[in-house]
């Protein structure tokens, strides 16, 4: 059995490109033990092949070069050891991160193929909905300007890996006050549900009650929602209901996934009880 191999015949061992050693070698981190001075042939001893398989398993860890380089230095088991704590710190935080993508591409599309499948649009129905917590700065939009700022704020409060794209988390609250007046844009602020508290500023979160909501979905654009809640108020009045706390407009569908308007979907929220 030789000692000296190739280049050829080394790679073909650790099953890598020769290509990959010779990298190794211009930066440093794997050096042949010979160069032929003539031809610049690389040639490698057989005796490398545990060195050049644990920076292989280093990498597939996701160890970079300088890491690996410092990993070689003066080798001691105290030494690895705490860079391999360090890097299993590091892809425990990584995975975790992975499940929370996981589980957040999981919840859009199921919100995406449910809500696709509304059909009673424009129509009235009645929900018991939950209690909800929400984020808001309470700054009143005039129009698509305001309106990106708005959201632009709202999202860079979040800490969260991908929280609005496919998702129904934006919304539009319209004080009661004003509908009474019946100026029904006159002070529309924008918000966010949330999911995690941290780092977000306890001022800035409210809490949306728990009840009774007439309902209606409809399509278009938010600056179309004075129609049909015209619409929804005099169906309220009629069933013997009154409005009891501020209307609520939640983007169910938006331009994170289409950019046909026809394909957008909002759903009013009005929280309402027996006279």
């Amino acid at each position: 059995m030789k000692n000296k191999l190739s280049i050829g015949e080394f790679a073909k061992l650790r099953n890598i490109t020769t290509e990959t050693l010779r990298h190794y070698d211009r930066i440093g981190v794997f050096k042949p033990i010979q160069v032929d001075p003539k031809t610049g042939y690389r040639y490698y001893s057989i005796l490398q092949y545990e060195e050049l398989g644990t920076i292989k398993e280093l990498r597939q860890l996701g160890m970079t070069i300088d890491e690996i380089k410092k990993y070689f230095n003066n080798r001691n088991l105290k030494q690895s050891v705490n860079l391999l704590k360090d890097k299993h710190d590091k892809l425990r935080k990584k995975i975790k991160e992975l499940q929370q993508l996981e589980e957040s591409i999981g919840e859009k599309i199921k919100h995406l193929e449910d809500i696709s499948q509304v059909s009673n649009i424009e129509e009235i129905i009645m929900k018991e909905i939950k209690e909800r917590e929400i984020i808001t700065f309470d700054k009143s939009i005039k129009n698509e300007i305001d309106l990106s700022y708005a959201c632009l704020e709202l999202e860079n409060s979040l800490k969260e890996i991908a929280p609005i794209v496919a998702s129904n988390r934006f919304g539009a609250i319209i004080k009661q006050k004003d509908i009474v007046l019946n100026k029904y844009l006159e002070s529309v602020v924008m918000f966010l549900f949330i999911k995690d508290q941290d780092n977000i500023d306890e001022k800035y979160i409210k809490k949306i009650p728990k009840g009774n909501y007439a309902c209606m979905y409809y399509k278009g654009s938010i600056w179309d929602m004075e129609v049909h809640l015209k619409k929804m108020i005099e169906y309220i009045e009629t069933e013997g209901y009154e409005i009891c706390g501020d209307i609520l407009q939640i983007v169910q569908i938006d331009i994170s996934v289409t950019d046909k308007i026809e394909e957008e979907l909002f759903e009013i929220q009005i929280p309402i009880k027996k006279y």
